[in-house]
């Protein structure tokens, strides 16, 4: 604006004594009438009169001349109204009355006072302080502009929210620096939680009429009453801006700024605290929460302090990894650490970070802990137990635990998470490191010198000390004691005897416990010595977690009446007591404790919920009134192989959803199963000596999860299914009622299929189906086998249940291709696994349409033609049709598809040759644009044998014919180049990527050694890294494909390619310009051996460059 000034008040000094008319001209939109606009305001006051017509175009056309004749005169002689009967007229009174005077006239649309006030208020804004070396503040303000731009016509209330030191008032200060001209009045009243508890809500109100007022006429007020009518009558009528910083309390918002209708339209206040909940009670329109600083955004404000530069010296590279580490992207503490390290030498640096570990800085603390000094005494207590003992645990565990203290932990939980002293993500409980840190300086500071003075022990020198040195005392209310980082350790009574307020005690053998108890079932792991008369003397005992317990049996003494959880994993334990009851008692768990041979009746825990014997050997039965237990959830008795049968149910039992007997030597479930009326998963899989299932079990309405798959004695299944199977070897039957099993979500061929008593029949195990083998008369004559009056005719589909809305309009014609037929409709059907089902020529129509099916899994089966109608099943995300011996291509697939594997498949024919599934690539990749631009990600849909995690689609086969050579840019290894063409950005053809791979399997060992229950073995896994290799380096994305096939641990496998297609949507826009044009894509994995890669891009059609697309090479 400076340079259009200059350029035209030189014009104008030119002809400084003559009349001057000058002409601004130019396109539209290039600035005119603001030009226009800044040389009145600045030369204006040098004339007698002043004019602006308003848009005369169009003032012509709808009033005419005469009226703009009219405005002109009225304006330059200050109201004095002439009237004038035509245009001729109007130009003679013009030049009389104006003829004498200085005249200025301009054409604009509105009064160039309003602009010099605009003006004057830009001038007169103060500018508050954010400080120096602000990092990432970008990007709070946009977040920030776009909450408030939403609501640009009302008034506008805004919280911003977030833990202590993590910068809500600089942000506060900078989004006022930003818009604060743009009101008649604005305030910052900054740290009202101090100013209010010292000088009262009274001085607030005070400080808030001052600064919008600018101290001018304000009414003396004595009370916070008489002062709320002062402000909604003062501001009603003004737009201000208002910002209240650290608000701690509700009244403090309601003195200042109680509700919307205060204050004039347009006006905006922004809010800034620890707490959420206080937003919420006020009604707040909008609220921001203020995530830590990323990797790179610490790097950069860390490095400003200590080095006084953007980025870090080289020689401390790994020591600034380890201080982000400790900040967790928290800028005080960053800060922080770039004042404290600034200057200093290496050896500094190491030996400051390994004191800060131990003790967190007072500066820092300080900060933080004015959350904690907000709580109330319960409220500490939950925050104190989660910082020593249950952080990163489940959240419903925790809190049955601090239930079970008397804590109510919903609502302190909340109220921690609400105030940003807790996360809850997944269902696990978190928080930043450092407000652990706190958390345990809070408890170290109640005895500096002796551990045994305070309330919580966690670390095992402390408790070591404790215990060794019998120096307990009744300040104890939990001790934690990981074994395998502490010494071994003489437990004593001695030792517990002062402890009479322990509340949780916990010893435990590390992280890798659970597995090492899953792969190595027969090893107990080390047990502490005990005497045998030990004791807890504590009557408060809630939480009770002992791995290896040593003893027989609990203490006869133990008070248990409070006890609320009781874990004793590999213990010695062989009876767990007798006549005593726990009625708070909620969990048991006694996983592998060998010699376990009795539980004690139920009728002494009648509250439990989760009770848990998980591979106790010698145990033999359950008690029989297992059928009190009304409030029983979970029931695990997994490899006990001993346990022949399960207690008959007296009673109906509504909240037993889990029921797990796999492994166990059951072989008969009673009838009365029936009355599991809340039962939906159970597990029968491995029970070898099951003989049959009631069938009862069909009246299981809840169920949804049903194995019992390698049970190679169930030779009988219930009634309760539909004919699947049309053609069996003799005397095979299977019949399936379609409505019975309807509710069914996951369903495997295992609880389908029956097995034959044939003795030529291979056996296929896992109580597998038994289907005609390729070639054999069975599959091709029902005369070749058993009378076909041994075989049950299925009934018709269309006389029993309508076909689902979209589905075909016809049934397989040909049944003799058909090994599956007239399965029943299982609507809400999601996982659909016939792996390795010796199926020799296809799967039926009415297989294919499911109408909710996302998972199909056939591999392993013995195709020999395509699998049809594939292409209806208009949900599948996932299918697997790997190891297929006689396949020789794939079949139209839906557009749905995100995920395919054919690994596996030699009469495959090359992928160059596959024009259906290159075409069906293409119409998956385009269906999956459109889901990311309406917002719609690929969800993560786990299935056993793989998982793809990534924007885009996923195709994994063999890779005999290596990477197409129609796949422009190859390079051997695992990293591959190519530039991007100019405007790649901006190009509507260019679909996306295709990115290839071909990678050898390194055997894996120890991939045939599953854990008990059948889990999977380790997977391979591939990942592949995009990123820009320009100027400016930017990382694209990751994606990832884990594989978990049993062919790797057999040597010999054949070369695979991994084939993804990625979205140029799924590009970040930052990167959307010719500054981002060399782009990289790096593969490795594990397990893995990457011998060559390719880039390529995807077009919807020839690009009309003579490049065409690598689909089109493909289909031609």
């Amino acid at each position: 604006m400076d340079f259009h000034l200059d350029k035209l008040k030189s014009f104008i000094n030119i002809k400084l004594n003559e009349v001057r008319m000058i002409g601004i001209y130019g396109i539209g939109g290039i600035g005119k009438t603001t030009i226009a606009k800044a040389v009145c305001n600045s030369i204006s006051y040098q004339f007698d009169g002043s004019s602006f017509l308003e848009n005369i175009r169009v003032m012509r056309n709808c009033c005419g001349v005469l009226q703009l004749q009219q405005k002109l005169l009225h304006d330059i002689l200050k109201g004095k109204n002439i009237k004038l009967h035509n245009i001729d007229e109007g130009i003679t009174v013009i030049k009389d009355r104006l003829h004498a005077n200085k005249q200025f006239m301009w054409y604009e649309s509105k009064f160039i006072k309003r602009f010099a006030n605009e003006i004057r208020r830009r001038l007169n804004c103060k500018i508050l302080s954010v400080g120096e070396n602000i990092v990432g503040m970008d990007f709070h303000l946009d977040k920030l502009n776009s909450l408030i731009n939403n609501k640009s016509n009302e008034v506008c209330m805004i919280g911003i929210y977030g833990i202590g030191g993590i910068g809500k008032t600089t942000i506060a200060k900078a989004i006022c620096n930003s818009i604060s001209y743009k009101f008649d009045g604005w305030s910052f009243l900054e740290n009202v939680r101090e100013i209010g508890s010292s000088c009262g809500l009274l001085q607030l109100q005070q400080n808030l009429l001052n600064d919008i007022l600018n101290g001018r006429n304000i009414y003396k007020y004595h009370n916070v009453d008489e002062g709320v009518s002062v402000i909604k009558d003062r501001l009603h009528s003004k737009k201000v801006l208002i910002v209240v910083d650290h608000v701690d309390n509700l009244s403090q918002l309601e003195c200042i700024v109680g509700k919307h209708d205060w204050f004039c339209q347009g006006s905006i206040i922004i809010i800034t605290t620890r707490n959420k909940h206080l937003l919420t009670c006020h009604g707040v329109d909008e609220a921001y929460e203020v995530k830590e600083l990323n990797y790179e955004e610490s790097i950069e404000l860390l490095s400003r302090y200590a080095f006084k530069q953007s980025l870090p010296k080289d020689d401390y590279k790994n020591l600034l990894v380890c201080a982000i580490e400790y900040a967790k992207g928290l800028p005080l503490a960053l800060k922080f650490l770039g004042i404290f390290l600034f200057s200093k030498t290496i050896p500094e640096w190491e030996s400051s970070l390994c004191k800060l570990r131990r003790k967190i800085p007072m500066e820092i603390e300080s900060v933080l802990k004015i959350g904690f000094d907000g709580l109330d005494d319960m409220e500490k207590d939950i925050f104190l137990d989660i910082a020593c003992f249950f952080k990163g645990k489940d959240k419903d565990f925790v809190s049955r635990i601090l239930d079970g203290c008397n804590f109510y932990a919903e609502s302190g939980i909340r109220i921690l998470v609400d105030k940003c002293l807790l996360t809850v993500s997944n269902n696990k409980l978190d928080m930043h490191d450092l407000l652990q840190h706190m958390g345990w300086e809070i408890v170290r500071e109640q005895c500096l010198k002796e551990p045994g003075e305070r309330c919580r022990l966690w670390e095992g020198e402390d408790v070591s000390h404790v215990l060794t040195r019998n120096t307990g005392t009744k300040a104890i209310e939990g001790i934690i004691l990981d074994m395998s980082t502490s010494k071994q350790i003489r437990f004593t009574t001695k030792a517990f005897k002062q402890m009479r307020r322990l509340r949780l005690l916990e010893v435990h053998h590390d992280v890798e416990y659970d597995s090492m108890m899953k792969y190595c079932k027969d090893k107990c792991i080390p047990r502490e010595d005990l005497p045998r008369d030990f004791t807890f003397p504590s009557h408060d005992l809630r939480y009770l977690h002992w791995d290896g317990y040593p003893l027989k049996c609990l203490p006869s003494n133990f008070h248990g009446e409070n006890l609320v959880e009781l874990s004793l994993q590999s213990s010695g334990i062989e009876v767990l007591w007798d006549k005593k009851v726990f009625k708070k008692l909620k969990v048991l768990n006694v996983s592998y404790s060998q010699h376990l041979i009795k539980i004690p009746d139920f009728s002494s825990v009648p509250n439990l919920e989760i009770l848990i014997v998980k591979g106790c050997k010698k145990l033999r039965n359950l008690p029989g009134d297992i059928y009190i237990l009304k409030h029983l959830k979970t029931l695990c008795c997994t490899g006990c192989s001993k346990l022949e049968s399960f207690p008959e149910i007296m009673d109906v039992m509504e909240n037993l959803r889990e029921l797990y007997l796999d492994g166990t030597g059951i072989k008969n479930l009673p009838s009365s199963i029936v009355h599991l009326k809340g039962i939906e998963y159970l597990d029968l899989a491995h029970c070898e000596d099951l003989e049959s299932l009631p069938e009862s079990i069909c009246n299981l309405r809840s169920l949804q999860t049903l194995l019992v798959h390698n049970c190679p004695k169930l030779d009988k299944f219930p009634n309760v299914l539909s004919s699947v199977y049309r053609r069996f070897r003799p005397k095979v039957r299977c019949t399936i009622e379609r409505h019975r099993f309807s509710h069914l979500r996951n369903l495997k061929p295992e609880f389908l299929e029956i097995r034959s008593k044939e003795p030529e029949t291979p056996n296929l195990g896992n109580l597998e189906p038994e289907f005609p083998q390729h070639g054999s008369p069975q599959s091709d004559s029902p005369e070749s086998g058993s009378p076909q009056s041994d075989i049950p005719e299925p009934r018709s589909p269309q006389s029993e249940n309508p076909r689902p809305e979209g589905s075909s309009k016809s049934y397989c014609e040909d049944q003799k291709d058909a090994n599956l037929s007239d399965s029943c409709i299982l609507y809400g059907l999601e996982e659909l696994d016939l792996s390795y089902c010796n199926l020799a020529q296809g799967i039926t129509r009415q297989v294919c349409n499911l109408p909710s099916l996302q998972v199909l899994n056939l591999s392993g089966n013995n195709f020999c033609k395509t699998p049809s109608h594939i292409s209806n099943l208009c949900k599948l995300r996932i299918l697997k049709m790997n190891h297929f011996k006689w396949l020789p291509e794939i079949p139209e697939l839906p557009s749905s598809l995100r995920e395919i594997d054919v690994h596996g498949c030699p009469s495959l024919l090359p992928l160059q040759s596959q024009t259906k599934l290159l075409q069906s690539l293409l119409d998956c990749f385009k269906s999956d644009i459109q889901d990311l631009e309406r917002g719609f990600g690929s969800s993560d849909i786990f299935i056993r044998g793989s998982l793809f995690d990534g924007k885009g689609i996923s195709l994994l086969i063999d890779g005999s014919s290596g990477v197409p050579d129609w796949i422009r840019h190859q390079n051997m290894g695992n990293e591959v180049i190519m530039q991007l063409p100019l405007n790649w950005h901006e190009n509507n053809d260019l679909l996306g990527f295709s990115l290839f791979s071909l990678f050898h399997i390194n055997p894996v060992n120890g991939f045939e050694e599953k854990a008990e229950g059948g889990e999977d073995p380790p997977p391979c896994s591939l990942k592949c890294e995009l990123s820009f290799l320009d100027e400016q380096f930017g990382i694209v994305d990751d994606l990832f494909l884990d594989s978990f096939c049993g062919c790797y641990s057999e040597g010999g496998v054949s070369d695979q390619v991994w084939v993804t297609y990625y979205p140029k949507v799924g590009v970040k826009e930052m990167y959307h310009s010719n500054n981002y044009r060399l782009l990289k894509a790096s593969f490795r994995g594990t397990h893995v051996k990457m011998e060559k890669c390719g880039i390529d891009l995807v077009y919807t059609k020839n690009d009309g460059l003579n490049n065409p697309t690598m689909l089109m090479h493909g289909l031609s």
